[in-house]
């Protein structure tokens, strides 16, 4: 990607004879900028040299995105069903749409910094205030460049920067995992061909792998991410060097070597079965291929034609699998534990991820946002979050450790809780565990690391306690309590809400 080549779409934009309208359909602009990511981050920034939107969203809930480049014109992809985007779906120039949106009922984003909002607010995610269980679904943004948080049980959205805006560390991640020792997250980015590494709080640790930073000749336009049960970590490999493999790294993010080579074709998605592995492909005859748990070859999972482009996959408890079809015939893809296909649910189309929630229905994601879908109809039954490009779904579970002086254990008796609820608005509940009598001290801090309230600093005998923070006189946003005892330390994460 040349800064050269930039300027030169900037300049030649309007300067040549155009087409009506693009050539490129719908359906391929969608699957080429999904499979070379780097292809959308060129037309976003031919857009933003010419002074052109890279995104806009009306009150109409149609949305326009850049997306490619045809005759030396940004193309942008239309949707008109922001669930079912190959309903009505086109492409079209900037000429061609700027007399079918009124700015002043529009957010227009020009990808500078720059962004107007004349929807009155539409768009803006709505934070649930209810917790709702121990255990959390991590997404990545590629619109913001950041990690959000949802209920696993009914899909609500907790926390829209888990992990916040961090480029260039993320400038498109596609799929967070969290590592075993449960303080650290991990984030596999396409474009800048890294895993980078994150504690829970959010904070950017390093490269994680490959561990000395960016070598393409290992990882090149990566996708899915998977932990083996060795600790050892798989990346697909899309593009360069290593093109249509998976490469593994040890725990430490060293790399060990190419784990599969062969009988792929544009990997995507990785699923750990008890008896064998399955990988999801854009391209080629096998749609879904089958390796064992060592990396060697079975057979095709499925070839058919009742799926085209699958991406994430998600195993439900009788074995069956629920398969996320981007590209027609899209949708959520059912099939038995076998590969024989038993049914689409097309509510939301060009799907990228699958997940069964607690209340039953579905979460997915696509180019426009995060969505529920009933999971015995397929319908629609809402849109989560709307005008963000949302990527795949994997669970968190809030860790219990702590660090004690110099060194790392589990002390089984000493707990600091997640607070209840959050988010919240003014006032939570923060409850710990102490195994013995001891000093103590819990203080809540900001972003920024400055202590901002004192809840506990004295003696206390062993048991449990709550201590109730009010937060009235604080601003909306991201804090930390921290509690020490003893020489032993843990913090967690809370999110203000007024």
């Amino acid at each position: 990607m040349k800064t050269c080549k930039i300027f030169l779409f900037a300049i030649m934009l309007f300067a040549t004879g155009a087409y009506a309208s693009p050539k490129i359909s719908f359906h391929d602009l969608l699957a080429k900028s999904e499979i070379d990511p780097h292809s959308v981050i060129i037309s976003r920034e031919a857009a933003i040299a010419a002074g052109l939107p890279v995104n806009i969203l009306t009150s109409e809930r149609v949305m326009y995105d850049v997306k490619g480049i045809e005759n030396n014109k940004v193309v942008y992809a239309v949707f008109t069903d922001l669930a079912d985007v190959y309903n009505g779906g086109h492409t079209a120039f900037y000429d061609e749409i700027v007399s079918s949106f009124n700015p002043a009922q529009s957010r227009i984003d020009y990808g500078n910094g720059r962004m107007v909002d004349n929807t009155g607010g539409m768009f803006d995610p709505v934070i649930s205030s209810a917790r709702g269980g121990e255990k959390f679904l991590m997404i990545p943004d590629w619109t913001f460049d950041r990690v959000s948080l949802f209920s696993s049980v009914n899909g609500d959205l907790l926390d829209t920067a888990f992990i916040s805006h961090s480029n260039p560390q993320l400038q498109s991640p596609k799929h967070a995992q969290q590592l075993f020792d449960g303080r650290s997250i991990v984030v596999s980015d396409q474009i800048s061909d890294l895993v980078q590494k994150f504690d829970t709080a959010g904070s950017y640790v390093g490269f994680f792998a490959p561990v000395g930073g960016v070598n393409t000749a290992i990882l090149d336009n990566i996708r899915g991410i998977r932990f083996r049960p060795n600790r050892n970590l798989l990346v697909t490999v899309g593009s360069g060097t290593s093109q249509n493999t998976i490469q593994q790294f040890d725990e430490d993010g060293n790399h060990t070597g190419t784990f599969i080579t062969g009988n792929l074709n544009s990997p995507f998605d990785i699923l750990l079965r008890q008896g064998d592995m399955l990988i999801t492909n854009s391209g080629g005859t096998n749609k879904i291929t089958k390796f064992t748990l060592d990396g060697t070859f079975i057979s095709a999972f499925y070839s058919g034609s009742d799926i085209a482009f699958p991406q994430q996959m998600y195993q439900l408890a009788n074995g069956n699998l629920v398969v996320a079809g981007f590209s027609a015939p899209s949708g959520l893809i059912m099939f038995d534990s076998t590969g024989n296909y038993i049914r689409s649910l097309t509510g939301v189309t060009g799907c990228r991820s699958a997940y069964l929630l607690g209340n039953g229905n579905y979460l997915t994601t696509n180019g426009t946002g995060v969505h529920e879908v009933d999971s015995t109809t397929g319908a629609l039954v809402r849109t989560v979050v709307a005008g963000a490009n949302f990527q795949y779904v994997s669970e968190y579970i809030p860790d219990l450790f702590v660090s004690a002086g110099n060194s790392s254990e589990l002390v089984s008796d000493f707990r600091l809780h997640q607070n209840y609820p959050n988010p919240f608005n003014p006032v939570t509940a923060i409850n710990f565990d102490l195994p013995k009598s001891g000093n103590v001290t819990l203080k809540i801090y900001d972003q920024l690391g400055s202590e901002v309230a004192v809840l506990v600093n004295e003696f206390r005998a062993a048991g449990s306690y709550s201590v109730s923070f009010n937060a009235e006189d604080l601003a909306t946003g991201v804090y930390f309590y921290r509690l020490n005892f003893n020489g032993i330390s843990e913090a967690r994460k809370m999110l203000l809400v007024k």
